[in-house]
This record gives structure tokens, C-alpha cells and sequence, in this order.
């Protein structure tokens, strides 16, 4: 697959399916990341354990019951809802903490989400950049297992997983696209 054939077939899936993932295509995915254009230090955490996944889920849902934001709220309510659509893995991205003022460290890991989902998409396997599960992170037991290096926070999260529907691509309109050409 190509890069511009990938780009057009990405999608982020609703729900993922049941099923683990090859730790093999796991770790083509985080070097993906890895290989990103940043400035500046990034970490990636794999998580593929089940029961840590849950255990995110149910906090994170948790957490948006009690969040004030009447979207979040009403999603975290609604019956057979997963905060976490069921991920089968995610990548979790974060950087060193500290004075930040030009937003270095989420373009940075943006990008690296970006890389990983295009390599996932690339391998069959779906994806979905997600931000808010990442406040669970911050929550025991959940630290504790996912052990972020020290003096690091986490910014975003990929989530991994197989999909129903065949991966196929799209087109989208190109009517929001200028050029400004120096003639």
C-alpha cells in the first residue's frame, strides 16, 4: 500500500473486534511513531495487557460521567458504551514535562500518532487517535502499570484493534484547498 492510498483508507472505527494482535505488527506500529518528524523527546508505551485495558475503560468512563461535559456525559451513560471501543491495544505517547508554551510536545506527538495510525492502517489493523482516556492514566492502579518514564506525561493515546469493515478508500472533497502561487 501506499502512502497517499493509506492516507485515503484510514478511518476511526466506532468499535473494534475481539482478537490480540501480533506483538510483530505492535511493534512495526510504535517504530512507526518512532520514526516521526519531532523536535524534542518522545516515549511510547505499548499496552496490550487486557485487564490493564479494562481497567482504563472503566475509569475513563467513569471519570466522563463526572466530567461536567454534557457530551461526554451522555456517551458514558449511554448502555454498552466502551470508552475505549474496545481496543485490543493502544500505544500510549508522552513527553517530558515542562515549560511547553509553544505546544511542541502535543505537535509532536500528533505526529507521531499520525505516523503509527497510517502503518496500522497499512497492516490491516484499525486504529483511533484518542485523547480522552489519557486522563485516566493518571489514576492508580492504572500509574502503576503503565509506568511512564519519570518526569514524563502523557499526551495522546492510539488505540489498536481489528475491524468488521474491509478497509477501503475514500474521497473527500478538495474544495477547502488554495494554492497562493508567486508568479
Amino acid at each position: 500500500m501506499n502512502t497517499m492510498t493509506a492516507i485515503r483508507t484510514r478511518r476511526s472505527p466506532n468499535e473494534f473486534l475481539d482478537g490480540a494482535l501480533r506483538r510483530e505488527d505492535l511493534q512495526t506500529i510504535a517504530e512507526a511513531g518512532n520514526y516521526a518528524p519531532i523536535f524534542g523527546r518522545l516515549h511510547f508505551t505499548v499496552i496490550d495487557s487486557r485487564a490493564l485495558i479494562d481497567t482504563i475503560s472503566a475509569v475513563s468512563q467513569e471519570m466522563m460521567k463526572h466530567s461536567g461535559n454534557e457530551f461526554a456525559e451522555k456517551m458514558a451513560n449511554t448502555p454498552g458504551y466502551s470508552a475505549v471501543r474496545n481496543a485490543q491495544a493502544f500505544v500510549v505517547i508522552s513527553a517530558p514535562v515542562g515549560n511547553d508554551e509553544m505546544g511542541f510536545a502535543m505537535a509532536n506527538a500528533s505526529c507521531a500518532a499520525e505516523n503509527m495510525c497510517l502503518a496500522a492502517t497499512e497492516l490491516g489493523i484499525g486504529s483511533r487517535f484518542m485523547m480522552g482516556p489519557v486522563m485516566s492514566l493518571a489514576q492508580e492502579p492504572i500509574k502503576s502499570g503503565v509506568n511512564l518514564p519519570e518526569g514524563y506525561q502523557a499526551l495522546v493515546m492510539v488505540a489498536l484493534g481489528n475491524v468488521a469493515d474491509e478497509m477501503k478508500e475514500r474521497t473527500r472533497s478538495q474544495d477547502n484547498i488554495d494554492y497562493a502561487s508567486a508568479e
